[in-house]
């Protein structure tokens, strides 16, 4: 039987006429590199197949093949950033929840800041609503995202009625122009047909004045004014005149005069006592270091709270500063998690919004870095629902987040590792882990002798450890 199928496959195989394999896709990797890769690029981004040119290997290529390959993969990248525009405002425009819970959801799905889940949704629905030409442009790769994005924030501080002629002005050569001259364009576009006259529109301007808090690298913080010129001219030219007093030997640069001039303005100058209160207490900065660490036993990095780890020496030195108070935080030996406390009443006391203070750092949200001050003691499990008042059951929770669990399908959970696993109402989960201020069992350069020292010393300030009560032990 198989013979005689081997038989009729080969009298088939001689009949058969001879392929044309040119029209395989295949045989267009065949082709030199240079030539497939003009062929792709007089396609649009749309219709261009985006794995052939992913495929298309850089060395095969000529140096001015490569520039065309680069252009090409950009103008793919802009196509995919409308394309995802137009889902973000599918998105938006079907949320019904009361809290516009999408927002939520696409910072999860992202892995990106609240903040900037919001801006991308309502940046697609601008760009599908409002910008039609400024969507093209970005679908056609002619424009980049950055372009857009600028054209629209510009699209937002108008009256809607400009929008339409605002966008046919800066629409004209935006293909042809960088973000940076794009932006002369648009601010020329806007000055010509807002109404408001110039000082309006810095009135309007001095209403965004602000100042903020950037976390950096090796224990450093940026803290970006925003304020009208004539007065930040005016004080930059103050710290600029008040370095020049300075003793000639002072070896510091005029950077570094100036940065400690405006610290040493700012924080004498500021009365701590008549400032109001944050989460019970008075403005201050929080630092989480272990007691080994203060010893000088070790050199386990401390934790600033709001900006991270800091260094142990850092630390140390904060530790001398005879105007700070330090309260005591013990943690089981075993796990390295701080000790359990409980209370029965709804409102936490103190000492145990302190705890929980100390323990998370930030709102319990997984994408969300609002820091402790800012946010309120929050139940997990709901008091009203059998909920205790311990720290078991206890998260921070900034005010949108406080909100979140109120009859939207939404709901989360503190994890054994102290981790908060969140569900949204779709089902969609994400963890977010509070910042590690200090050494997990196992961590550390602590030696035996080391340890056991650290224990006489505690065991002199406390002659036995007692059980974890409803107030933790500070």
């Amino acid at each position: 039987m198989f013979e005689s199928m081997d038989q009729e496959f080969a009298s088939w195989l001689a009949d058969a006429p001879e392929p044309d394999w040119t029209e395989h896709p295949v045989y267009s990797w065949m082709t030199p590199p240079g030539d497939r890769l003009e062929q792709l690029v007089k396609l649009a981004p749309a219709a261009r197949p985006t794995c052939e040119l992913a495929l298309l290997d850089p060395q095969a290529l000529s140096a001015a093949d490569r520039i065309e390959l680069v252009a090409a993969l950009e103008e793919q990248k802009n196509w995919i950033e409308a394309v995802q525009a137009r889902v973000l405002a599918e998105i938006d425009a079907a949320d019904t929840s009361r809290l516009n819970l999408s927002q939520e959801a696409v910072s999860l799905a992202l892995k990106i800041p609240l903040r900037s889940a919001q801006r991308k949704l309502k940046t697609g629905r601008t760009l599908v609503c409002e910008l039609p030409k400024t969507l093209a442009l970005l679908s056609s790769g002619e424009i980049s995202e950055r372009h857009a994005q600028l054209i629209t924030e510009a699209a937002w501080r108008l009256d809607p009625e400009l929008v339409e002629e605002f966008e046919d002005r800066v629409t004209e050569r935006a293909a042809d122009q960088t973000v940076s001259q794009l932006r002369q364009s648009v601010s020329r576009a806007e000055v010509s047909l807002d109404p408001a006259t110039a000082q309006q529109r810095h009135i309007r301007a001095l209403g965004d004045r602000r100042v903020g808090f950037q976390p950096a690298d090796d224990g450093m913080v940026e803290l970006p004014v925003l304020l009208g010129a004539a007065e930040g001219q005016l004080i930059f030219t103050r710290l600029t005149a008040a370095a020049t007093l300075l003793p000639a030997d002072d070896l510091r640069t005029m950077d570094q005069k100036r940065a400690d001039l405006l610290v040493d303005a700012v924080l004498s100058g500021l009365p701590h006592d008549a400032l109001p209160q944050l989460q019970g207490r008075r403005p201050s900065i929080q630092v989480v270091v272990c007691a080994d660490t203060l010893l000088n036993l070790d050199d386990e990095p401390a934790h600033l709270v709001g900006y991270g780890p800091i260094t142990a020496e850092a630390a140390r030195w904060l530790a001398a500063d005879e105007s700070g108070t330090w309260r005591r935080l013990l943690t089981d030996p075993d796990t390295g998690q701080l000790l359990d406390i409980s209370a029965d009443r709804y409102r936490p006391s103190q000492r145990l919004r302190d705890y929980v203070s100390a323990r998370d750092g930030v709102c319990a949200f997984p994408t969300c870095n609002q820091p402790a001050y800012r946010c309120e003691y929050e139940h997990i499990e709901a008091y009203e629902k059998g909920g205790r008042t311990c720290r078991c059951n206890a998260a921070l929770a900034c005010r949108r987040h406080n909100l979140c669990k109120a009859n939207t399908g939404w709901q989360y959970r503190r994890n054994p590792d102290g981790s908060f696993l969140w569900t949204d109402d779709t089902g969609h989960q994400g963890t977010g882990h509070p910042p590690q201020r200090w050494s997990s069992p196992g961590e550390g350069n602590r030696s035996e002798a080391s340890r056991a020292e650290a224990s006489r010393a505690e065991a002199g300030r406390q002659s036995t450890r007692q059980a974890p009560s409803d107030e933790p032990p500070f």
